[in-house]
């Protein structure tokens, strides 16, 4: 059966809209910013149309396919040449203490921003640090855990600020936000230490960790020569 469910000629006949799989949706509780909410809906691949239900948190007032958010991988080179990733340290009390993440924060769509515009501002806002992008990522999901929320990656190449800006944040009154300035082969050992501490690490940053463990494994760099990439 799962062979056949998931043959090349029944996902050729999945259709590009899924809408129709969601039968119903119900809303259960509203909160200040987001809510809470069960979907009904059919596997589009399962043939005996069998009704699921899949309980998830929305935002308010967002259009569900558009991107809400935006979060900012980085790089910066620090005054030693080495180069550096910049984190940041926040309470959440969903998580009863603190995290470890890239900084991020909320798209105003209100006021036409964009993707890249909300980086940079966040950046600017979270941290000490300015920042121009080097790349954007497609659409991305919250998934596995049930948010109904588009985000956007932008990765930017961050600078210290300059001018009267220098070495400080732009923070709401009640928002603190701890800079890190971690090296980039000292990543991984970076984050055991923060677990260590108490500290919850947000998977971007770990999966972000894995990446340059996997680019050194793997040598990418010497096979890299000659592909066209934007660097800073």
């Amino acid at each position: 059966m799962a062979a056949e469910l998931f043959s090349s000629e029944v996902e050729a006949l999945l259709p590009k809209q899924t809408t129709p799989y969601i039968t119903d949706l119900e809303t259960l509780a509203l909160g200040k910013r987001h809510g809470l909410a069960t979907a009904t809906y059919i596997n589009p691949r399962d043939p005996a149309r069998v009704e699921r239900k899949c309980d998830f948190i929305f935002l308010q007032g967002s259009p569900p396919l558009e991107p809400v958010g935006t979060l900012m991988p980085n790089v910066y080179r620090d005054e030693d040449g080495t180069w550096c990733t910049i984190l940041v340290r926040q309470f959440r009390p969903n998580y009863q203490g603190d995290t470890i993440e890239f900084p991020a924060g909320f798209i105003e769509r209100n006021a036409g921003e964009t993707a890249e515009g909300a980086a940079v501002r966040e950046m600017e806002e979270e941290t000490t640090k300015t920042g121009t992008v080097l790349a954007t990522s497609p659409n991305l999901t919250a998934e596995p855990v049930p948010v109904g929320a588009r985000l956007v990656g932008v990765l930017l190449h961050a600078v210290d600020k300059t001018g009267d800006e220098a070495g400080k944040q732009r923070l709401d009154k009640g928002e603190f936000a701890v800079e890190y300035k971690v090296p980039l082969l000292n990543l991984e050992g970076r984050l055991d230490d923060f677990e260590m501490a108490g500290i919850v690490i947000d998977p971007r940053v770990w999966t972000f960790a894995m990446g340059i463990r996997c680019a050194l494994m793997l040598e990418l760099h010497e096979a890299a020569k000659g592909v066209d990439v934007d660097t800073p």
